[in-house]
């Protein structure tokens, strides 16, 4: 507080003669010269002495100045803790004028107390039209904060500032502001960008240069199968028929996984149950049992045709592996069910478990990725896919083991996941 407010803040009792002088008199007892701005505890020194020698209205005002100026010290000292630049402003002629910050403010805007009673524009938003940088202050909080941007010798860099206007019983406006650096956020998220471009260009370059020729031969292959009669012959083209087939599953588990690495930024409210029920008239599941426990109240935030891509290759996975599995043991293909149903103990998220003979532990980790598979006919992409998709809405996955010995995915940290009413 400097020696003006100080007064001022006396004279609203006394007057301002009989304040200057309760102040000057406290002084000459302390042996504290005059100054510009006391410390707190000068401040705390004079409003003690003023106390003291003084009764009625005056003991009160100084107690209160003394008591604010406590609290003042303890907001100071947890300015000083934050990491964040943070800065304090009172406003003349709507223009913010520096009162207070704390180091990181100093350190981020290459600033020292010397820039305190001076704009906030002369230190940050120098190059920015007046009007804009005043009504930041009024419309930050309902944005959720304002991009803004300071150059610096290493660079320009990208602040998220986020502020509060109080105005006090006095009628002063006073702001606090925050300015967080998102600088690397936003390095990342135009890197994201960039990828989910080459994304699509390389899903463009599957989609077109590989499906064309593959149809060309396939449409060769069927003439040939007419025409062939040699058993021997036509053995070797229903072996090329069967690398076509490959060839297609694994154009499009390509361009599944290139499609669905992109983040999701605007997830929306699903019904869990429909989405199951979708994905699971997707899958040829003849004679494989499907048993969900939830119901259609259950909600999630996420895209939905991903999420259906998700548990339509979680199901894939368990009619393909479990239906091998069941037929060393007798080949009754009904001998395979999967459930799906929402995780307990308090995690939020869901599984997929199947009956099967499941995933042996050394292999839990490597089922995630790329190419890896334990049937010679497999793309290895479907789980490389599931999580790519998982990845994308910032949920974890993990392979472990059913009640029964089967596969059981679980996937975790879902942001919403509740039952409607």
């Amino acid at each position: 507080m400097n020696h003006r407010e100080l007064v001022g803040k006396f004279s609203q009792t006394v007057g301002i003669e009989k304040a200057e002088s309760l102040v000057e008199d406290a002084l000459d007892e302390l042996a504290i010269d005059r100054a510009e701005t006391y410390t707190h505890h000068e401040l705390a020194d004079i409003c003690e002495t003023i106390q003291h020698t003084n009764e009625g209205y005056v003991r009160l005002v100084a107690n209160e100045i003394h008591v604010y100026e406590r609290a003042q010290q303890r907001f100071d000292a947890l300015l000083d803790e934050i990491t964040d630049p943070i800065v304090t402003v009172t406003f003349e002629d709507s223009v913010p004028i520096i009162r207070a910050m704390n180091p990181a403010f100093e350190e981020a805007f290459d600033c020292g107390s010397a820039v305190v009673g001076r704009p906030l524009t002369a230190v940050i938003d120098a190059g920015a039209d007046r009007s804009d940088v005043i009504s930041r202050w009024f419309r930050s909080d309902h944005h959720g904060g304002i991009e803004v941007h300071h150059r610096t010798d290493d660079g320009i860099r990208t602040f998220l500032f986020r502020s509060i206007v109080v105005t006090r019983q006095n009628g002063d406006v006073e702001g606090y502001a925050i300015y967080t650096d998102i600088t690397d956020r936003k390095h990342y998220e135009r890197q994201l960008e960039r990828q989910n471009e080459q994304l699509e260009r390389f899903a463009s370059v599957v989609s077109h240069d590989l499906r064309n020729p593959l149809t060309i031969a396939e449409g060769n292959l069927e003439l040939a199968l007419d025409t062939v009669a040699d058993p021997t012959a036509r053995e070797h083209l229903r072996r090329v028929s069967n690398a076509h087939r490959r060839m297609s599953h694994l154009i499009e588990d390509l361009l599944a996984l290139a499609r669905q690495g992109q983040t999701v930024d605007s997830p929306e409210p699903v019904s869990l149950e429909r989405v199951i029920s979708e994905a699971w008239s997707s899958v040829s599941t003849t004679g494989v049992c499907l048993e969900v426990e939830t119901d259609a109240r259950v909600v999630v935030d996420a895209d939905p045709s991903r999420l259906r891509q998700l548990f339509e290759n979680l199901f894939r996975n368990s009619v393909e592996h479990g239906r091998d599995d069941a037929a060393t043991d007798g080949g009754d293909d009904s001998l395979v069910t999967v459930r799906v149903g929402l995780l307990t103990d308090g995690r939020r998220g869901f599984f997929v478990e199947d009956d099967g003979t499941g995933i042996a532990p050394e292999n839990r980790a490597d089922v995630f990725e790329h190419g890896y598979s334990t049937r010679t006919e497999g793309t290895g992409f479907g789980l490389a896919i599931v999580k790519t998709i998982a990845d994308a809405h910032e949920w974890s996955i993990t392979a472990t083991e059913s009640a029964d010995g089967g596969a059981r995915f679980e996937i975790g940290g879902v942001g919403r996941l509740e039952r409607r009413a």
